[in-house]
């Protein structure tokens, strides 16, 4: 289950630690250790985390589990290979205009949901489930850990583009208030983000959470490695 977006700069087993910044005496390690645990409709488990700026392993490891079809739905073009440009972008969060989270199973990263801010009050949604992990829920949980994100940061619209017939993406996007109308062969949409589902399976408390930390995390290091 894939679902792309419009933003300009597109978007092995995950690391225990995450890359310091400053000198050693000030290193600050985002705490990558720590997941928000979901149970799955099928009884399985997921652990989900926010994205790490520069986790670009984790990023092939998603690639690489997307078939041919995967890959052109999230990126809407042939996609053989991650090129370093969009591996840049798609590692370059902040937590705060660009938030991403990553989903694992078995210590493997299997998912990833990002936002990215195109306005104040608004942000595009992306993201993407290796083909193996698919059909399990586990583009929902994403979905709805990020958006709790978002309406926590004052995000109130919500926008995303998929490729026509991607039902299994279209269904989660509608329920976070994205309504889809055809546009030059994509289905693009925009919509006022609606609260969380009642039925969700991810704690939104340990999400927003885990999410302040890591925040706080990266500005201690932001302004260590400035100082």
């Amino acid at each position: 289950m894939t679902c792309s977006t419009t933003m300009a700069a597109p978007r092995t087993t995950a690391p225990t630690t995450a890359p310091t910044t400053g000198a050693a005496a000030g290193r600050v390690v985002h705490p990558v250790h720590v997941h928000v645990h979901v149970r799955l409709r099928d009884g399985g488990s997921v652990l989900l985390r926010p994205l790490v700026g520069g986790e670009v392993a984790v990023l092939e490891t998603v690639f690489e589990g997307l078939s041919t079809r995967s890959r052109r739905q999230r990126f809407l073009v042939p996609m053989p290979r991650l090129p370093s440009g969009h591996r840049r972008a798609l590692a370059d969060v902040d937590g705060h205009r660009h938030v991403a989270w990553v989903a694992l199973v078995d210590g493997e990263p299997v998912g990833i949901c990002r936002y990215v801010t195109t306005a104040p009050d608004a942000a595009e949604l992306a993201f993407e489930v290796v083909d193996a992990q698919q059909g399990r829920g586990i583009a929902s949980a994403l979905v709805d850990a990020v958006t709790t994100v978002a309406r926590a940061r004052g995000i109130t619209w919500i926008e995303a583009t998929v490729e026509s017939g991607n039902l299994a993406s279209e269904a989660v996007l509608a329920r976070v208030g994205i309504e889809l109308v055809l546009s030059d062969g994509l289905l693009e949409g925009r919509g006022e983000l609606r609260p969380a589902p009642s039925r969700s399976r991810v704690n939104q408390r340990a999400v927003l959470a885990l999410a302040g930390q890591w925040a706080s995390s990266s500005s201690t290091a932001a302004a260590t490695s400035s100082s």
